[in-house]
């Protein structure tokens, strides 16, 4: 199945930024906050530090072959971005920023009012478990990107009244060549999140899709990214997961998480599904 990036139509921002500049992956505990949002806080250590193995063969997905190089300072491209970007952070009101830092804050919980059920280990370990691998499959091509492109970030080179994660907005810097833009990282992991739960509940699809956008839109409310870093993560998420499919492990994972989701929806227990273990 195709999924096209517009499907027809956690870590503060400071912290996320300090470890993607560094070219390094986040301390465990703070990727699982990222993407398990508070029930991470229920984990135990061992949890939190247990490795979690990919479904594509490590540093093997080439970014390169799926996105185009990030706009050039200054190219038309570039300007064309900046406007968006303007325009978008002018029409921002208070609940449409609160809702942007709450999504700044994780992924997966973010998701539960269109899914319709409870995102944590407790509730759809299948599915935690699914979605972290899929995660995994994009943190060397994401990291990759980010340090091959090198675009500096709104705020290193625009002012702003507020950004994300900063207690007062960074002064720009005088001539910024360097940064952490594209892709986005928010975007990619939240695309990539939207698409597997899509998948395991075709129903909820068209309302995860669409909050899956304006998750990923939160990141240029936030000014923090571009609007073409968030459509470039979205890009290379669904380009992942569509690489995926081919994979029997995760079909077998898709499905035993379908079957959870199916009974957790119905208000049974999940726990004892045969076909998943």
């Amino acid at each position: 199945m195709r999924h096209d990036v517009c499907f027809g139509a956690a870590l503060s921002a400071s912290l996320l930024l300090s470890f993607a500049a560094a070219a390094a992956p986040p301390p465990p505990e703070e990727r699982v906050k990222l993407l398990e949002g508070a029930a991470a806080s229920q984990l135990s250590k061992a949890e939190i530090e247990a490795p979690v193995k990919g479904y594509l063969p490590a540093k093997k997905f080439d970014f390169r072959g799926v996105l185009a190089p990030a706009p050039a300072v200054d190219s038309l491209r570039d300007q064309a971005d900046v406007a968006a970007l303007r325009q978008v952070v002018a029409k921002t009101d208070d609940a449409r920023w609160a809702s942007a830092v709450a999504d700044e804050a994780s992924v997966y919980d973010r998701f539960e009012k269109e899914l319709g059920v409870t995102i944590d280990r407790k509730h759809v370990p299948h599915l935690i478990a699914l979605l972290n691998r899929v995660e995994q499959d994009l943190s060397d091509p994401l990291g990759g990107a980010k340090d091959t492109f090198a675009r500096p970030r709104p705020f290193q080179r625009f002012a702003f009244t507020r950004v994300c994660g900063k207690t007062e907005p960074p002064k720009p810097e005088a001539n910024p060549t360097k940064g952490t833009s594209y892709p986005s990282g928010h975007a990619t992991l939240s695309w990539a999140a939207v698409l597997v739960m899509a998948e395991v509940a075709p129903a909820k699809a068209d309302k995860l899709l669409a909050r899956g956008l304006e998750y990923s839109e939160s990141r240029i409310v936030c000014s923090v990214h571009f609007p073409s870093d968030v459509e470039a993560g979205r890009l290379l998420a669904t380009a992942v997961v569509e690489r995926e499919q081919a994979v029997p492990a995760f079909r077998h994972d898709l499905a035993c998480a379908r079957a959870e989701y199916e009974a957790v929806a119905a208000g049974k227990s999940a726990a004892k599904l045969k076909a998943c273990k």
